[in-house]
């Protein structure tokens, strides 16, 4: 039997988003508690830029224009291209010191009716 002792302390922070391919449909978690769910078929574009030591990745759909911002969202950005992510995440603000730059890191979500 392995004891706790030997045991690598958890300091990772929790999994921003999942791919998942295929997927019909791109669920959004808000931190603040509110969820929006988006079929690919209303997808429109995506673009990925930097800013300073974060990114923004901003994914329009026909009615909605979503923003997320963090940081390694490259890999995030190359699943929507498959519409392979099935969920996306911004992480509790306790878990942004614990986040491994490696990693992607979903640190808010933005949603904004279409204009």
């Amino acid at each position: 039997m392995k004891s706790d002792l030997n045991r690598e302390p958890t300091t990772s922070a929790p999994t921003c988003w999942q791919r998942e391919a295929p997927s019909a449909c791109l669920r959004l978690e808000r931190s603040a508690g509110e969820a929006h769910v988006f079929p690919y078929q209303h997808f429109v574009t995506a673009s990925l830029s930097r800013i300073d030591d974060s990114e923004v990745l901003r994914l329009s759909f026909s009615s909605h224009d979503v923003e997320i911002a963090g940081r390694n969202l490259r890999p995030l950005l190359l699943a929507v291209q498959d519409f392979a992510v099935k969920w996306i995440r911004a992480i509790p603000a306790r878990y942004h010191a614990l986040a491994n730059s490696k990693n992607g890191v979903v640190v808010s979500i933005r949603v904004e009716e279409a204009k």
